[in-house]
Order: C-alpha cells, then sequence, then structure tokens
C-alpha cells in the first residue's frame, strides 16, 4: 500500500503542479482514442478530430441510374449526363469543461505504484465518451439546467433534435413494444432502397431497455439462436442490421440509419490540468475541450419517436 510520501513523489513526478496546460497534439489524440476506445457506440461512428473553427461533412449522392449505351464518336445526351447531388453537414465544435476532484485518500486505496497517471486518464477519458456519447444522440439547447444530466444535454442539439426539426428525414411513429414484429421492420420499411443494400453498414441505436427487451424477444423463440441470445454474449441484429444499445438514450427513441452518417467532431484545442492541493489532500483535475455532433445525411436516417 502507498504511503502518503510514496503518493506525493508519484504524484509530482506525473502530475502538472501548475494551473491548466494546453495539451499537446499527440497528447489530445491519445486522450480522445482512449475515450473511443472505451466506448462501444463511439467505436462504430464517423470521428473528426483537430478541427480548428469547423468541418464540412460533405457526402456526394448518385440516387438515379447514370448508365447509357455509349455511341463511339459522339458525346452523351446532356439529359445523360447526372450532376451528383451533395450533401453537406457542418461540424462547428462548442466548448466544453469537465472538472473532477480526486482525494489523495482514493489515490493511496485505489492506484498502485507509477499507474496513477494512467488509472486517471482512463476513468476520465471514459466518462469524457459517456457524456459525449449523452450529448451526441440527446442534446437539447431547450432544456433549463436542473440537473447535472440536463447541464451536459443542453450544450447543443444532438442527433434526435436535429433529427426532429429536419423535414427530409423519415419519421416512423414508435407504438407498443413488439420490436421483432413491428417496430424495426416498420422502420426499416421507411428507410429508402439505395440504403439498403449494405445491411452491415445500418444500425437501430436504442435504449439499453430496448436493447434488452429486443433480447427477450429473440430469446422466446425456439430456436438455436434463441438460445445463444440467452445463454451466450452474441451481439443482436434485426434482418442482418445490427442493434446497438445507447448510453442514456431513452425508450421512446430509436435511430436507424447508416453507422458512419453519424459523426462527431473534436477542436484543436484541448488542456487536461491537474493540480495538487496539499491542504485540502485533492487532486483537481480539469478537462476542457471543444465539441459537436452531426450526421451527414438527412435522407439516410429513420427517426422512430413515440
Amino acid at each position: 500500500m502507498l504511503t502518503n510520501e510514496d503518493l506525493l513523489q508519484i504524484l509530482k513526478a506525473q502530475i502538472a503542479t501548475s494551473v491548466g496546460g494546453q495539451a499537446s497534439a499527440q497528447d489530445a489524440q491519445a486522450f480522445i482514442d482512449l475515450s473511443v476506445e472505451q466506448i462501444a457506440v463511439l467505436n462504430m461512428i464517423r470521428t473528426e478530430t483537430n478541427i480548428v473553427t469547423s468541418r464540412n461533412l460533405d457526402s456526394l449522392d448518385l440516387g438515379d441510374p447514370a448508365m447509357v449505351a455509349a455511341t463511339e464518336g459522339t458525346d452523351p445526351d446532356s439529359a445523360d449526363v447526372v450532376a451528383p447531388t451533395i450533401n453537406r453537414a457542418t461540424l462547428t465544435p462548442t466548448e466544453v469543461l469537465l472538472a473532477y476532484d480526486v482525494t489523495f485518500d482514493f489515490l493511496r486505496k485505489n492506484i498502485e505504484g507509477e499507474m496513477v497517471n494512467d488509472s486517471l486518464n482512463k476513468l476520465f477519458a471514459k466518462r469524457f465518451g459517456k457524456d459525449l456519447v449523452i450529448l451526441a444522440f440527446n442534446g437539447d439547447t431547450s432544456l433549463g439546467a436542473t440537473s447535472r444530466l440536463n447541464k451536459c444535454k443542453r450544450i447543443l442539439d444532438g442527433y434526435y433534435v436535429q433529427a426532429a426539426a429536419d423535414a427530409s428525414v423519415h419519421d416512423y411513429t414508435i407504438s407498443g413494444n413488439d420490436y421483432l414484429g413491428t417496430i424495426f421492420p416498420g422502420m426499416l420499411a421507411e428507410m429508402p432502397k439505395d440504403y439498403k443494400d449494405d445491411r452491415g453498414q445500418l444500425a437501430y441505436f436504442v435504449s439499453p431497455d430496448v436493447y434488452e427487451e429486443y433480447a427477450m424477444q429473440i430469446g422466446e423463440r425456439v430456436t438455436a439462436l434463441g438460445d445463444a441470445i440467452l445463454f451466450g454474449d452474441k451481439p443482436l441484429y434485426f434482418r442482418n442490421i445490427q442493434i446497438v444499445p445507447v448510453y442514456q438514450n431513452p425508450d421512446g427513441k430509436i435511430l436507424l440509419t447508416i453507422k458512419n452518417n453519424l459523426a462527431v467532431g473534436y477542436g484543436q484545442n484541448m488542456t487536461i490540468g491537474r493540480d495538487i492541493y496539499n491542504r485540502t489532500r485533492t487532486v483537481e483535475v480539469t478537462i476542457t475541450a471543444s465539441v459537436d455532433a452531426k450526421y451527414a445525411v438527412s435522407d439516410a436516417v429513420v427517426l422512430g419517436s413515440e
């Protein structure tokens, strides 16, 4: 067990005592990578880093067939020359702050030797990632600061608020809880055919409770798959489309889209300050960053809501 002297030596060696401090590009990227690594949803969607002020998410859409018969020595008819549609969304990161107080006693009891810094980074990166998931999916600037959860969510509008205000998004009304027979097939029917070709790229983003309810519905079927769901740790799918549980997602909201259509963006500047206060026997950790979340193509989004 660490003595007080051992603890102070490790802290002084590994944690800067000056207030604040901009993280290097490598440190910032390492923190982001650690955050993404620990949160499954962030591993699936698109991540944009090192954004100075804004970054466009451009995608080309060739919705109609473009192939025609060729005639040697003759230009194609002007009506047969297809101009791609450019879809553009813009990530404009907003500054956020995360502040933690960690007591010497906690560090002494829970962290050994030279792992102090690594353990703290892993802990704070995971919390940062979970908060980012809350914000990206359920951010709502109209909320009041009535709770810690709302203080997080009101920073910016997330995917659900964006989709609800977007006339190009396909809406589906959720009724009941028959995900296998009604809700998932109903939402899939709303998805344009062009985006159904590669089912492996699509995902239903749901609440953890909806994920469990669907697992029970599959598990009730007297099949080998039902047994695997009940007794194993097999990922859930509907018609080859993955079902993804999202931390703090409400039960009455489901998003069906291409995984890479959802993006989170990180600004260029990140600070990670660690300050030691012997009198109060605490380490104050302050992280500042800039983040945003957008989807790129509205037509590739089906919003399910009650």
